[in-house]
This record gives structure tokens, C-alpha cells and sequence, in this order.
């Protein structure tokens, strides 16, 4: 996967914004699959639920939010 500089930071800063980063190729893959305004918009909202609100991890929440409501930047 060849991303650009831009679409590496994104994913590296959305990685540690969540504490996964351990999980970083998996933020490259949505990075890759989707524009920034959604990731950023999807972010936002995961950021803002409170932790005892999140039942699996806030990884796990993000990842579902951009994928259960996405519009691929390559559609």
C-alpha cells in the first residue's frame, strides 16, 4: 500500500489519538479507503463518548462508526 505523506501522518495521528498504536496498519488501511474529512468527522465523535460508555475499546468504536457509515474516497 503506497500512501502519501499526508495520508501517513493522518494515520499515524489517528492512531495515537485512539492510544493503538500498535494498530497503526490498520488505520493506514482506512486511510487508504476513505476521505480525511470523514475519518477526522468520525474521530471527533468517538473522541467525545465518554470511556465508561464504550463497550469494547475506543479503537474498536471508531473503526465501526467509519466503516458502518463511510463514503469511500475512491466511489
Amino acid at each position: 500500500m503506497n500512501l502519501t505523506p499526508k495520508q501517513e501522518q493522518l494515520a499515524v495521528e489517528i492512531a495515537y489519538a485512539l492510544g493503538e498504536m500498535d494498530n497503526l496498519q490498520a488505520h493506514r488501511k482506512l486511510v487508504a479507503m476513505y476521505s480525511e474529512e470523514h475519518l477526522r468527522s468520525k474521530l471527533t465523535k468517538t473522541l467525545s463518548v465518554p470511556q465508561e460508555q464504550i463497550k469494547k475499546s475506543r479503537g474498536a468504536l471508531y473503526t465501526s462508526l467509519v466503516q458502518g457509515y463511510g463514503k469511500r474516497s475512491r466511489d
